[in-house]
C-alpha cells in the first residue's frame, strides 16, 4: 500500500463557482504549477503541459454534478498518477479535498517536497478564488 497525504482546504467561495472553475481544464495553469503557454488540449481528450518536473500529460474526469474532479498526471507510456480531488459545499463556502500518493521510486524527501508544491498550488487557488468572490 502506498503512503498518502490528504489535503483539505476550506474556501470562502460558493460551491457552484469553485466547482465550475475547477471543472474547466483551461483554468489549471492559473493556479497549478503548469506553464500557461504550454498547456493545450490533445486530440484524444487529454491535455499536455510543462511542469517544474518536466513535460506531462493530464487526463481529467468528465464534468459531473457530484464535485468529483479527479485527474491523472503522467508521462506518455508510463503509469498514470491518479489524483482524487473533490469539492463539497461547506455552508456558504466550499471544502476541497485532495489525496496525493507517493509514487514508486519516490524518496521520502521527494514525497515531502511534492506535498509542499501541492500545498503552494492550493493556497494560490484559494487566494485566487476568494479574491474574485462577489462582494
Amino acid at each position: 500500500m502506498r503512503r498518502s497525504h490528504t489535503f483539505s482546504i476550506a474556501m470562502a467561495r460558493d460551491y457552484d463557482a469553485v466547482h465550475a472553475y475547477l471543472a474547466e481544464p483551461l483554468n489549471f495553469p492559473q493556479w497549478a504549477a503548469i506553464e500557461a503557454g504550454s498547456f493545450e488540449p490533445l486530440a484524444n481528450g487529454d491535455w499536455s503541459g510543462l511542469t517544474p518536473f518536466g513535460f506531462r500529460h493530464f487526463r481529467f474526469t468528465p464534468r459531473n454534478d457530484f464535485g468529483v474532479l479527479d485527474h491523472a498526471i503522467f508521462v506518455p507510456g508510463e503509469a498514470l498518477l491518479y489524483t482524487p480531488m473533490r469539492v463539497v459545499p461547506n455552508g456558504d463556502g466550499t471544502e476541497l479535498t485532495f489525496i496525493f500518493f507517493q509514487r514508486d521510486g519516490m524518496s521520502d524527501e521527494q514525497f515531502a517536497s511534492s506535498i509542499e508544491w501541492i500545498m503552494t498550488d492550493f493556497l494560490a487557488l484559494k487566494s485566487l478564488l476568494e479574491a474574485t468572490a462577489p462582494l
